[in-house]
């Protein structure tokens, strides 16, 4: 593995790990504010849906699981 397919491993596994912390900091706030779960379940949608494309970007890869 080259120096840019290093970095760009650690990127999508930051961008990964940043959907994750987000995920959860919108669960404790639904658990502590009593945010009704429709709303909430949409945020945690939007967020990890959004992890994974940046990562699949990241990493050239298609939504067929097929790299550039």
């Amino acid at each position: 593995m080259n120096d840019t397919e290093n970095d760009r491993l650690r990127r999508a596994v930051v961008r990964l790990m940043d959907g994750q912390r987000e995920a959860l900091e919108v669960l404790r706030q639904t658990l502590d504010d009593d945010v009704p779960t429709e709303d909430a379940l949409g945020d945690l949608e939007d967020i990890l849906v959004g992890a994974s494309e940046d990562a699949r970007t990241i990493l050239g890869i298609d939504e067929g699981g097929r790299g550039a």
